[in-house]
């Protein structure tokens, strides 16, 4: 069964949504890394 060009948006978007949860959460691990070095 052939992949439709809307399928591939599609599944690009996907990927998308999933690589900004993925950069939200390293910048908020991130974040609680350095604040727990500045109060140690």
């Amino acid at each position: 069964m052939p992949h439709s060009d809307l399928h591939q948006k599609k599944k690009k978007s996907n990927l998308i949504i999933l690589f900004m949860i993925f950069g939200w959460c390293a910048l908020i691990f991130a974040l609680a890394i350095i604040k727990m070095k500045a109060w140690a």
